[in-house]
């Protein structure tokens, strides 16, 4: 059973977007719930860039690709697959240049404060789950699996676990050529903000809005990490971006790390974006700092077996989330 409301986000109030603050929270209860008293564990589900909370309960049904609706991709889990129920928490994300990252952004919203202190307070208030961290996890997806990265990292008080999947990283690799591609797209024209339906020029400004803000910087508000017309690389902004970048900041988030009760890094070995690249050299350093941690790799491409994977991270989640 999936419980549709909506919460007010204090922590969003201000985005220079304009972007609303009260937001569609839905959440999953697992087969037994109402019969009994019983508390539990918890696992917060991030989605996806070109996602929002509404659509991973209720999916369009046109478009390139079809996607289950999130009750059936969970019922399983706690049903054939037999894992242990758990809550399972869906936030909502999107702005309008895509979606926050679930990170904090003066530009698109502070989203990963919005989680901490809007989203978990209600949700342990509201349903009987166990309001402990070794009780609550995150997973995710593409932008939701680096959400649950940032999440978790950096807040270890409040997320005891993570199902970290095919996640945005090493960006020098993966996300430098997308700024080239962005300008090859509008050319010859300068940048002028997000085109509808313009892939490159979308993911850009979005990007930007979340790890290179500007509220100096009418009228998108963001700096672009690249010049034009030359395609020089601004370097102070690109830093920026890196700071965010999961095998950037895992080095001075060891402390963070090692408090956690689990660690699962997850990508398709054909990922589109070459994301399984960041997840391996990701690996490598947890490996290399002595951190436990699971790292697996499927034959899928970049969201071809998301539903499938979301089942898997649950189901390890399970075994890891202390319950009564």
């Amino acid at each position: 059973m999936i419980v549709h409301s909506r919460i007010e986000g204090t922590q969003l109030a201000g985005n220079l977007l304009g972007d609303p603050t009260e937001r569609d929270l839905f959440v999953y209860l697992p087969p037994g719930y109402e019969e009994s008293e019983t508390r539990y564990p918890t696992a917060y589900l991030l989605h996806a860039l070109g996602s929002s909370a509404q659509l991973e309960v209720t999916p369009e049904t046109d478009g390139q690709r079809w996607h289950p609706a999130v009750e059936d991709v969970l019922e399983p889990v706690f049903g054939r697959l037999g894992a242990a129920p758990m809550i399972v928490v869906i936030p909502d994300c999107v702005c309008r240049y895509g979606c926050g990252q679930w990170v904090d952004s003066p530009v698109s919203g502070n989203f990963e404060q919005y989680v901490l202190h809007d989203v978990i307070p209600h949700v342990d208030t509201a349903y009987r789950t166990i309001p402990d961290v070794s009780s609550r996890g995150v997973f995710g997806f593409s932008s939701g699996g680096f959400g649950s990265w940032n999440l978790a990292s950096r807040n270890p008080e409040a997320f005891g676990a993570m199902a970290v999947l095919s996640a945005d990283s090493w960006l020098d690799m993966t996300h430098k050529v997308m700024l080239y591609k962005y300008l090859d797209s509008i050319s010859p024209e300068a940048p002028d903000g997000p085109v509808e339906g313009n892939f490159w020029a979308e993911i850009v400004y979005n990007y930007s809005a979340t790890y290179s803000p500007n509220p100096d910087n009418p009228p998108y508000y963001v700096d672009l990490p690249v010049a034009f017309p030359s395609g020089e690389l601004i370097q102070e902004v690109w830093d920026r971006w890196l700071s965010f970048d999961p095998v950037v900041n895992v080095h001075e988030r060891l402390d963070n790390l090692r408090k956690l009760h689990g660690i699962m890094l997850d990508a398709g070995s054909n990922d589109d974006y070459n994301l399984h690249w960041g997840h391996r050299l990701l690996s490598h350093y947890l490996t290399e700092a002595g951190i436990a941690h699971e790292h697996l790799e499927n034959t899928g491409n970049h969201g071809g077996r998301y539903a499938e994977r979301y089942q898997v991270a649950l189901e390890w989640l399970s075994e890891i989330l202390e319950r009564e």
